[in-house]
């Protein structure tokens, strides 16, 4: 099952961007190649240096929650706006207003940890905690205090769902991808200089080192397909996802530029003819 979308590990699967037919090309919109003088390559012309693999794009997996939400949301409030029409106004009102915001957290929580070197607490999520925490504390005040604080936490829930949404369309604006390069294990040996922090001198599929940066950190860790080991060179958002660290709309900005300014004194291997694409597989 692997072998057979080999031709796919890279490039990405035609069917995220609607062209199953169609093998995507080397470099889509604002992808950038590594500056001089990284050592570079592309799915098509393979030999060797480092290579773009994109991932999922998020859209995917986030789309469609994040477009039902609001409906369940608006539920919440009919069977109190027209009491009486239901078993129980309160639960009902309740199961509506939990599945809302289980349509918003858990696929936001599941696609960061879908993708290869992710990283973060729940908190560091694309979500708006602030206004969230704010309506939940006020909610438990309409009961003791006056009525109408249950609607000015109804309230701050819609605005903590739309800054939500701003917060993962941030998130996405560059779109998930790591840079690969085949190396043997012994090509590994954790000799790099400041400012990266080596965690493992032995290779191992597991973070080796790691920069920290103002916007998220930049990551290194083993990887392996198909029978080869990999190099892999992430940036980490602080939400937690993966972000192409070569891209025109990095929110790494000049920090995460000049970090990625030189190349790693890491020389690597030929690219595996499986995983390069043929003029025949076009």
């Amino acid at each position: 099952m692997e072998a057979n979308s080999d031709q796919h590990f890279l490039l990405g699967d035609p069917g995220w961007w609607n062209k199953p037919d169609q093998a995507p090309p080397d470099f889509r919109g604002g992808e950038l190649p590594p500056p001089l003088p990284w050592v570079s390559t592309t799915p098509r012309i393979g030999n060797f240096g480092w290579c773009r693999q994109r991932l999922r794009p998020l859209v995917w997996p986030l789309l469609r929650p994040l477009a039902w939400a609001p409906l369940f949301l608006l539920l919440t409030a009919i069977p109190l706006l027209l009491p009486g029409r239901t078993p129980d106004d309160q639960i009902t009102s309740m199961f509506f207003f939990s599945i809302s915001w289980v349509l918003v957290l858990l696929p936001i929580l599941f696609a960061r940890n879908a993708q290869p070197s992710s990283d973060g607490s729940l908190l560091t999520l694309p979500v708006d905690w602030a206004s969230l925490a704010l309506a939940s504390a006020l909610f438990p005040l309409h009961l003791t205090i006056d009525p109408r604080i249950g609607w000015l936490s109804y309230a701050l829930y819609w605005v903590a769902y739309f800054r939500t949404v701003q917060l993962v369309q941030a998130a996405m604006l560059t779109p998930p991808a790591r840079f690969l390069l085949p190396i043997e294990k012994q090509d590994w040996t954790g000799s790099l200089g400041s400012p990266w922090k080596v965690s493992s001198a032995s290779w191992s599929r597991k973070v080796l080192a790691s920069v920290n940066l103002s916007k998220g950190r930049v990551i290194l860790s083993g990887s392996s397909r198909s029978g080869n080991d990999f190099l892999s060179l992430s940036y980490v958002h602080k939400s937690g996802f993966i972000q192409d660290p070569f891209h025109a709309s990095s929110p790494g900005g000049s920090e995460l530029s000049e970090l990625l300014a030189d190349p790693l004194a890491i020389v690597g291997r030929e690219w595996p003819d499986s995983l390069i694409i043929s003029s025949e597989e076009e």
